[in-house]
């Protein structure tokens, strides 16, 4: 696959993965006191702070999503407000009948969004991003040239040692 198709299904992912976000966090944010109610009903503790930082999130993040901007960061919030709302508010193995395949089927749909970030957070937006565009953190910079050394000398390799002949007189013993 060359770099051209590389990146634009990079750029169609990122796309994808931030219209997982944006609908909801818009229609969030039209009722912030009700989605506020939902989370504190289902046991998260200041379901009013969480709630207003999760539609923050949940709103920010996909746009920098979109343009490739901070993708650790970008993909680390998006998950950390899909892992609150998917735990708090699609707890399936809590209801029964249909209601349960119902929340089954969001919850096991948000694995596969949340799968989707953490590539993004491995591999990151690719060229057609705002951050490679801008040249800044990963961007892709020319490699450095590397220095030649000039040639060396070989260096001489030691006198292999000889073995010291045995005299059958030993000097010393006639020193004594």
């Amino acid at each position: 696959m060359n770099a051209g198709t590389t990146n634009g299904i990079l750029l169609l992912s990122r796309l994808l993965l931030a219209g997982c976000f944006l609908p909801p966090a818009i229609a969030r944010l039209t009722n912030i006191s009700g989605f506020a109610a939902a989370l504190t009903m289902k046991g998260v503790p200041y379901g009013d702070i969480v709630a207003t930082m999760i539609v923050v999130a949940e709103i920010v993040a996909p746009l920098a999503l979109i343009l490739g901007i901070a993708p650790r960061a970008t993909a680390s919030a998006l998950i950390a407000a899909l892992v609150i709302t998917t735990g708090a508010l699609h707890r399936f193995w809590d209801y029964g009948g249909l209601t349960r395949q119902g929340e089954q089927a969001i919850f096991l749909a948000n694995l596969g969004v949340l799968s989707g970030l953490l590539f993004y957070m491995l591999v990151g937006p690719g060229a057609w991003s705002w951050q490679s565009w801008v040249g800044g953190i990963g961007a892709k910079k020319p490699a450095k040239k590397k220095r030649q050394s000039r040639p060396r000398a070989a260096k001489p390799k030691p006198a292999p040692a000889r073995p010291m002949p045995m005299d059958d007189e030993d000097e010393y013993a006639d020193a004594a």
